[in-house]
């Protein structure tokens, strides 16, 4: 993601809260990150797995669709080229940390 989209991506997400449409992509979105964060604060660890397979629910709050699988991970994306988390591999497994909290 370059600079220009996202800058029109995090526009969006504020407006989006600002002036919320029908659609759910921010709160999913939102979702998403309380997920990660969550799941990073268990046991003080300070990351998260974040299972896409295991976030599914959560981020769905219990009724994901059809594209839920690959919506999340494209919520997990968006939050990583935003600055917001990153993924690490370290002792063989993918973490992902909360590098800031969301502001939109």
């Amino acid at each position: 993601m370059n600079e220009e989209q996202k800058i029109k991506e995090l526009s969006y997400l504020r407006q989006q809260k600002e002036n919320p449409t029908a659609g759910n992509y921010r709160r999913y979105m939102v979702n998403t990150y309380n997920y990660i964060l969550q799941s990073s604060n268990v046991g003080n660890k300070g990351w998260s797995k974040a299972s896409t397979r295991e976030m599914l629910n959560f981020v769905y709050e219990g009724n994901p669709d059809h594209m839920g699988y690959e919506m999340v991970e494209k919520f997990k994306k968006t939050l990583r080229d935003l600055g917001y988390i990153k993924l690490v591999k370290e002792d063989n497994e993918w973490r992902t940390y909360i590098l800031k909290e969301l502001d939109f």
